[in-house]
């Protein structure tokens, strides 16, 4: 079972609102310090803004940075190592994707579709990441 954790701080909040439960949920797994990462959260951004998902399946998004307090609690054992990383799921469901892609915005397109498509990559089956997955959702949602 994911910890439990407080809200996120507005700024948290103000990104990411809590989407419907099948939504797809792309979330960008990044540290402050990682000049690839500052590099690559524009693109990331704009991909968010522009790009329009296989199916026209909506979708929500966040960036998050690893060693904030609040999302460390919420990744529980799962550490990110290597930047930039991203975790792709459903929002009340199970988590699709988790691991490092490299830095371009064609490759977050293609697992956005891929994860949209009626053949649909299979669920991660590692526990620790799923429960990360769950936790990292439960600190997305979180009440005011």
């Amino acid at each position: 079972m994911p910890p439990t954790v407080p809200a996120p701080p507005p700024e948290l909040r103000e990104k990411a609102p809590a989407p419907p439960s099948d939504r797809l949920y792309l979330v960008g797994l990044c540290a402050q310090w990682c000049g690839v990462c500052r590099e690559f959260e524009p693109q990331f951004e704009h991909l968010v803004r522009s790009h329009t998902v296989a199916h026209a399946q909506p979708f929500s998004s966040a960036w998050l940075d690893v060693e904030d307090e609040l999302v460390a609690q919420a990744l529980g054992d799962v550490d990110i190592e290597t930047f930039p990383s991203i975790a792709l799921g459903r929002a009340g469901g199970p988590l699709l994707f988790m691991g490092a892609i490299l830095p371009h915005p064609a490759v977050l397109a293609r697992l956005l579709d891929e994860a949209a498509s009626p053949t649909a990559p299979a669920v991660v089956q590692d526990p620790a990441q799923q429960a990360a997955w769950q936790g990292l959702m439960q600190l997305l949602k979180a009440p005011d």
